[in-house]
């Protein structure tokens, strides 16, 4: 059965302390899973999209050029 945070306030007035326990359980659960599944998005969008600010290394750079009469 989902519950609502109205649950968990009604079950605290009448001192039901399983019921208060599950409601509140429930509603964070909730949260927590539409959470999850957010960050699991923005891990995605981020580990696929490369920076566009990345080079590729240049092997040579920084070496001198070497002639056919150095070989």
């Amino acid at each position: 059965m989902p519950y609502e945070v109205s649950d968990a306030v009604k079950a605290a007035f009448d001192g039901n302390t399983t019921g208060f326990q599950d409601a509140i359980n429930s509603v964070l659960g909730d949260k927590l899973r539409e959470r999850i599944g957010v960050e699991k998005v923005a891990v995605a969008q981020n580990f696929f999209n490369e920076p566009a600010d990345l080079e590729a290394p240049d092997e040579f750079e920084n070496n001198e050029e070497i002639s056919d009469e150095d070989l």
